[in-house]
């Protein structure tokens, strides 16, 4: 099966630069860096990495104290990544560090791949969570260590992977370690017949969020109860306006901190808003003495923890349409009281944790989300306790990680 798929990525490579051309129009790649993932480089290499490989920003999130402890042991480290946003948040967190290094990741091409390990020269190549991309796994098995980290396979991946068993097999089999993020991956990747493989927890709930070293995020401190909706996707505004609806006929003030998922929609949203016969305000428009609005509206990104800081109720959005869910970590870290809809399959083993502690709560339809908001209003709860023992839960899953890690990395 491998033979047929290196044959059909060798025949599709001449298509690949204009399979760029056409995402730079979309504005989809960095002009300057795309030609990282066709194996060209501006930077010069002459020394063996420690290689780090996550496709998008949240998995690189979850990867990051991994780097940074093997970055004070003095290695030489590769990130590679595939996203825009995990690139510019690179750069945001790394820029001061000159032993770590970033480069888009190369295209699963077999002569691409082949001139990137030539380059970069990994003595071990660590992937993260599902970047399962053959010809990048069997090239890299030739002359690096190979270890896959915070593994993840969704029941449909895995399905798919079923029908190809002999094939699945072999690609787990290169692996020389494979430490999943959840009991469920591990029972998927052990019926292939694999043995090497462990599991610590998820290192999603490793990553510590960077202290807040402004106080620009100012509110309308006349209006009690706030509730922040955060990272809401298209056709979850409305469900956020339906539940603002009902706790109006309540008779009680309250006003929502939107953070949209993509702020190039904030003009629809503004519209749905004005149709509802609801008030906004947007941050952006710094106004000293704020509107009494029903909705406040984050439109510029990396915000979200400014607000949680001040606001300890929060809805997790991409999860009332059906997207998997976001990761709930940000707001748990600040002790919040955290509330989502039926779609968390992306995250559900982090979900139920909190579910478990009494952090989150399911909700299914308006009404009752403002019910429970409603209730919420009243109470003052603790944020310092769950934050402790998320805290020393985090410490535990990145110190087993590490422990084992080091039988791998010299």
């Amino acid at each position: 099966m491998y033979k047929v798929y290196y044959f059909l990525t060798y025949l599709l490579s001449p298509f690949s630069y204009f399979f760029f051309k056409y995402r730079l129009l979309k504005k989809k790649e960095n002009y300057l860096r795309f030609k990282e993932k066709l194996g060209i480089y501006t930077i010069n290499n002459e020394n063996k990495t420690l290689w780090f490989h996550a496709s998008s920003l949240g998995e690189f999130k979850s990867i990051i104290p991994l780097i940074l402890f093997y970055e004070k042991k003095g290695k030489k480290i590769l990130v590679t990544t595939s996203t825009l946003s995990s690139a510019y948040f690179f750069k945001k967190k790394f820029e001061n560090y000159s032993n770590i290094i970033h480069q888009f990741a190369p295209i699963d091409i077999p002569f691409v791949v082949q001139k990137f390990l030539k380059h970069w020269k990994p003595e071990v190549a660590i992937f993260t969570e599902s970047e399962l991309w053959p010809n990048l796994i069997y090239e890299s098995k030739k002359n690096s260590k190979l270890i896959l980290i915070n593994g993840r396979l969704s029941k449909k991946s895995f399905s798919r992977w079923k029908i190809l068993n002999g094939f699945a097999q072999n690609i787990f089999n290169k692996f020389d370690l494979i430490l999943c993020q959840n009991q469920e991956t591990k029972k998927f990747i052990e019926s292939f017949n694999i043995k090497n493989i462990k599991f610590f927890g998820n290192l999603k709930f490793c990553y510590t969020f960077d202290e807040i070293d402004n106080d620009t995020f100012n509110l309308n401190n006349t209006i009690d109860n706030k509730w922040v909706a955060m990272s809401t996707h298209d056709g979850e505004e409305q469900f956020i306006i339906e539940t603002i609806k009902c706790i109006k006929q309540k008779k009680i003030l309250s006003q929502c901190i939107l953070i949209p998922r993509h702020i190039n929609r904030i003009g629809n949203i503004i519209n749905l808003i004005r149709n509802n016969n609801l008030t906004y305000q947007l941050e952006s428009q710094n106004i000293k003495d704020k509107a009494l609005a029903d909705i406040f509206i984050l439109d510029s990104y990396g915000r979200a923890q400014e607000a949680f800081k001040k606001i300890n109720i929060v809805f997790i959005g991409v999860s009332i349409v059906n997207h998997g869910g976001q990761n709930p970590l940000e707001a748990a870290r600040e002790g919040c009281k955290i509330f989502h809809g039926p779609n968390i399959q992306n995250f559900e083993e982090i979900f139920e944790f909190l579910k478990q502690n009494n952090v989150s709560t399911l909700i299914m339809n308006e009404r009752e989300f403002a019910e429970l908001l409603i209730n919420q209003f009243k109470k003052s709860d603790d944020r310092e306790i769950f934050k402790k023992k998320l805290n020393q839960m985090s410490e535990k899953i990145l110190l087993d990680h590490l422990n084992c890690l080091n039988a791998f990395i010299n």
